[in-house]
C-alpha cells in the first residue's frame, strides 16, 4: 500500500503569514527622491549668480528646497510605492527618513509595517513593541502587531492584542474580522464564525467577511473518512484493503487521528488500528507522535511508533525531522531523516523527503542500509484541493515496509493525487503511483476516499 502524507497547512490560507494586504493602508506618507543642489552651488558667489543669470540658466526649483521639503517628497514617494505595491522600494524610502529622523513615530511605523509585509516579521514584532512602549495602546501599531504574531504562529499572543482592542474599541470591524481570522487559522472554526459574524454586523458590506462566512459553512471541529486502496504487482496476486479514520480538522491546534485498517495481501487479511496525537511546543514547533499494532500480522509491522518534530522556518518554510520504528514478525526497521514544505504563495507547494532505513532481520547479525528520496511539485486552489505529482527513487518511498520490500530492491517511483471538495461538508481524494524495480516488476497501486466533517 501507497501512503502519501503532505502536511496540511490550511492555516496559511485561512491566515496567510507575511501577506501583504491592501498596500495603501491606513496611514499615509511617502517618498519621492528629487535632484538637490549641492550646498556648495549654493554658496557661490552672487557674482556668478548674476553671470548664470545673464546667460539664461536658470536654477532647478530643487536648489532652494528645505529640509522640510525634501522630506515632505520622500513621504509622498513613499505613499506612491506602498499604493504600487512596490513593498522593497517603499522600505528603503522610509528607512532613509528613519535616518534622517529618528524621533517620527509616523515613518518609524511604516518601516515596522513594510518589513512585516516583506516577511521579516521578527524584526516588525521589534519595532511595533518599542513603538507601542512610546504610545501605549496605539491602535493601528496594536492592530499590526496583533497581525505579525498571527503571521509567526503565536495565536494566544495575537488574540490577547485583538481582545484588548476590542475592549477599547468595541464593534471595529478590522478588529472583529481579524479575531475570526486568528481563530479560523488556530482551529476554531465555531468561534471564527461568531467573530465573522460580528464584523458583519458592524460592517454589512465587508465582503471578506462574507467569503469568510461561506468558506467555513461546512467546517466543523472533526472528519471521519474511508479509503479503499489496491496494488497489483508483476506476476504476485492483488492486495486490497480499507482505512476507516477519524480526525481533527487540519489547523486544529492538537490534531489527532485515529485509524483502524483491515488488509488481504498474499492471502492474508490482517486488522491494523491506532492513532496519532500531535501538540505545539511553540508557536512555530510541533511534535508528533504516532502509534499502530497489528497483532499476530505477517505482512503488516506488528508495531509501527514514530515521532517528528516540524519547524515553522520564515513564512513559507516548514521543516521536519522524523524517525519511525517498524516492528514486523522478521524484522525490525528503523526509519529516520528530515523533509521539507515550501509554499509559493497562496496555490504552489514543493516538498523533498529523505530517508535512510536500517532494517536487521531475525537470525543475521548485519543490518540492511537502504536510502530513499522523492519530491513533489502540488497546486492549491480554492480552501483545500490539491493536485500533486510525485517522483521518488530508493527502496521503500511509497511503500510501507513489509518483507516484500525491504532492501530487496531499489525502485523509482512516479505518482499523482487529487483531492477536491465536492460538498461543503465532503471531500474525495484519488490517487495512483507506479513504481519500476530494479528486478525486472513493476508496482502499480491505487487509492480512493471520502471524507466527510463534522
Amino acid at each position: 500500500m501507497i501512503h502519501l502524507a503532505v502536511h496540511d497547512q490550511a492555516r496559511l490560507e485561512a491566515y496567510p503569514e507575511g501577506g501583504a494586504p491592501a498596500a495603501g493602508g491606513r496611514r499615509h506618507g511617502a517618498f519621492t527622491v528629487r535632484a538637490a543642489a549641492c550646498r556648495e552651488s549654493r554658496r557661490r558667489t552672487s557674482l556668478l549668480a548674476g553671470a548664470l543669470l545673464c546667460l539664461g540658466a536658470a536654477w532647478s526649483p530643487a536648489a532652494g528646497q528645505t529640509p522640510a521639503d525634501s522630506l515632505a517628497s520622500l513621504r509622498d514617494r513613499g505613499q506612491q510605492l506602498r499604493r504600487e505595491q512596490r513593498l522593497p522600494e517603499a522600505l528603503d524610502v522610509y528607512q532613509s527618513l528613519v535616518l534622517r529622523d529618528p524621533t517620527n513615530f509616523e515613518d518609524r511605523f511604516w518601516v515596522a509595517k513594510l518589513e512585516s509585509w516583506t516577511g521579516r516579521l521578527p524584526a516588525a514584532d521589534s519595532m511595533f513593541t518599542q513603538l507601542l512602549d512610546e504610545r501605549p495602546g496605539e491602535f493601528d501599531s496594536q492592530l499590526a502587531l496583533a497581525d505579525v504574531r498571527a503571521w509567526r504562529g503565536q495565536y494566544p499572543a495575537a488574540l490577547a492584542l485583538l481582545e484588548s482592542l476590542n475592549r477599547a474599541h468595541p464593534d471595529n470591524a478590522e478588529v472583529l474580522f481579524r479575531l475570526g481570522r486568528v481563530c479560523e487559522a488556530s482551529g476554531k472554526p465555531r468561534e471564527a464564525r461568531s467573530w465573522f459574524g460580528r464584523t458583519l454586523a458592524a460592517d454589512p458590506g465587508n465582503a471578506e467577511a462574507k467569503a469568510a462566512l461561506t468558506r467555513l459553512a461546512g467546517v466543523g471541529r472533526w472528519q471521519t473518512g474511508v479509503e479503499y486502496f489496491g496494488e497489483q504487482i508483476s506476476s504476485a496476486p492483488a492486495t486490497n484493503g480499507t482505512t476507516a479514520s477519524a480526525e481533527a480538522l487540519p489547523g486544529s491546534r492538537v490534531r489527532w487521528r485515529l485509524a483502524a485498517t483491515v488488509q488481504d495481501k498474499f492471502g492474508r487479511t490482517e486488522t491494523r488500528f491506532g492513532g496519532e496525537l500531535g501538540h505545539p511546543l511553540s508557536g512555530s514547533t510541533r511534535l508528533e507522535w504516532s502509534a499502530y499494532v497489528a497483532p499476530g500480522a505477517d505482512v503488516l509491522p506488528r508495531q509501527a511508533y514514530g515521532l517528528s518534530v516540524a519547524q515553522k522556518a520564515g513564512t513559507r518554510l516548514v521543516l521536519y525531522a522524523d524517525y519511525t520504528f517498524l516492528d514486523f514478525s522478521d524484522a525490525q526497521v528503523h526509519q529516520l531523516g528530515p523533509h521539507l514544505e515550501l509554499y509559493g504563495g497562496r496555490h504552489w507547494l514543493v516538498t523533498g523527503r529523505y530517508a535512510y532505513s536500517s532494517t536487521r532481520f531475525a537470525g543475521v547479525p548485519d543490518a540492511v542500509g537502504n536510502h530513499s528520496g522523492s519530491v513533489s511539485l502540488g497546486y492549491l486552489y480554492g480552501r483545500e484541493n490539491r493536485v500533486q505529482v510525485f517522483a521518488a527513487a530508493g527502496a521503500e518511498s511509497f511503500a510501507g515496509p513489509s518483507r516484500d520490500l525491504i532492501g530487496g530492491f531499489h525502485a523509482h517511483t512516479i505518482a499523482v493525487a487529487w483531492r477536491q471538495s465536492l460538498f461543503p461538508r465532503l471531500g474525495l481524494a484519488l490517487l495512483y503511483a507506479h513504481q519500476s524495480r530494479s528486478d525486472g516488476t513493476t508496482q502499480d497501486s491505487y487509492s480512493l476516499g471520502l471524507v466527510q466533517r463534522w
